[in-house]
């Protein structure tokens, strides 16, 4: 096992390498000491954190700590190869590692060693070899996993306040996470939601101009608890619909992040509610599901938003048409639906178990 250093402590031991190494060469002899692949990987964290995004900050530093130092962080710079890397690549490839897992990996060890490079303590970056190139592919099989009725109203049964909200919006409205967490309280227009900017690395991008950005239609449901909320929370009008704190108005707030949404409250409220591999991604999957059995193709097309960040409302607003307000209400009705069976169903699970009590108790004595 690998032990290594903690973020805020290396940059003295990569230094006194690095003077080291420097000494070494103007006199022409070998360095005593070499330098590690986590001496370099923490000092290339030391000094791109400020480039990050405040959400991408926790998800970088956790794939360099767990994927890169936990693997590569003992081996001295001079035993790292291409085709070392490239079978390391296979091997997280091999174990399920998804595609965006992989990019973010092979990203960071090329810039670390990028860096290395740079800095005089590696002579040829082997992820920049032009003889043989790292590649990588995942092996895991893209996911179509999609709720039931059903099974969104069992989860949305196990959330109230803010995060039931969100994941009503995320079904009923098939939005990304890129566009929900981007949301502000100005966004909100009586029964239309303006998507003019999307959240993306922890930076915020706007997506066409004011005049031309997308509206989604919200039922009448929605609208009611959505407004119900934001009067309830407070704010100004371009604070962040929900920031990333649950107190009264987010000025210096960022957005919520998604990763914390997915990790810390959908997961343990699908495991609660017996739903199995659910995330954000199956939300959007499953409002297309409902929009094709509910709506016309035009209509699903329109509810999902195809669009191209660079030019999404450069042809001008889009005018939804009525067709797709009636299908919208109708899969709005029935998540309510089976939202209401779920907690009934749960209601007669916990007075069951309250009936069998006094028995089992009175068969104990």
């Amino acid at each position: 096992m690998v032990t290594t250093m903690s973020f805020g402590t290396m940059g003295g031991n990569l230094q006194a390498a690095l003077t080291t190494f420097s000494e070494a060469a103007g006199q022409g002899t070998a360095p005593r000491m070499a330098v590690t692949f986590e001496q370099v990987a923490l000092q290339y964290v030391a000094l791109s954190e400020p480039r990050w995004g405040a959400h991408a900050v926790a998800t970088t530093k956790s794939v360099i700590r767990r994927h890169l130092i936990a693997r590569l962080g003992g081996l001295t710079l001079d035993k790292l190869n291409a085709k070392d890397l490239q079978a390391f690549i296979d091997d997280m490839a091999r174990n399920n590692a998804s595609d965006s897992l992989l990019h973010k990996v092979v990203t960071h060890l090329r810039a670390i060693l990028d860096l290395a490079q740079e800095s005089g303590v590696l002579m040829v970056n082997p992820m920049r070899s032009r003889t043989a190139k790292v590649s990588y592919r995942s092996h895991r099989p893209a996911s179509e996993r999609h709720l039931s009725f059903e099974e969104c109203g069992a989860l949305i049964a196990e959330l109230a306040g803010r995060d039931l909200l969100i994941v009503r919006m995320f079904i009923q409205l098939g939005l990304r996470p890129k566009e929900l967490f981007a949301l502000r309280r100005n966004d909100v227009k009586d029964k239309f939601l303006r998507i003019d900017e999307v959240l993306i690395k922890g930076r915020v991008k706007k997506i066409g101009s004011e005049g031309a950005a997308l509206g989604v239609y919200m039922p009448p449901d929605l609208v009611l608890q959505l407004a119900n909320w934001m009067q309830s929370t407070g704010g100004l009008e371009s604070d962040w619909l929900f920031p990333a704190s649950r107190s009264r108005g987010s000025a210096e707030l960022p957005p919520m992040s998604q990763d914390h949404f997915r990790n810390r409250i959908l997961k343990r409220a699908a495991e609660k509610a017996g739903v199995p591999d659910v995330d954000l991604f199956a939300f959007h999957r499953t409002c297309a599901s409902f929009f094709a059995h509910k709506a016309t193709a035009q209509d699903t097309l329109a509810q999902m938003r195809h669009y191209n960040v660079e030019s999404a409302g450069e042809s001008g607003r889009q005018v939804l048409p009525v067709s797709l307000y009636r299908a919208a209400d109708k899969i709005e009705a029935q998540i309510l639906k089976a939202t209401k069976q779920a907690k009934r169903a749960e209601t007669a699970r916990i007075s069951q178990q309250a009936v069998q009590l006094p028995a089992s108790k009175h068969v104990a004595d």
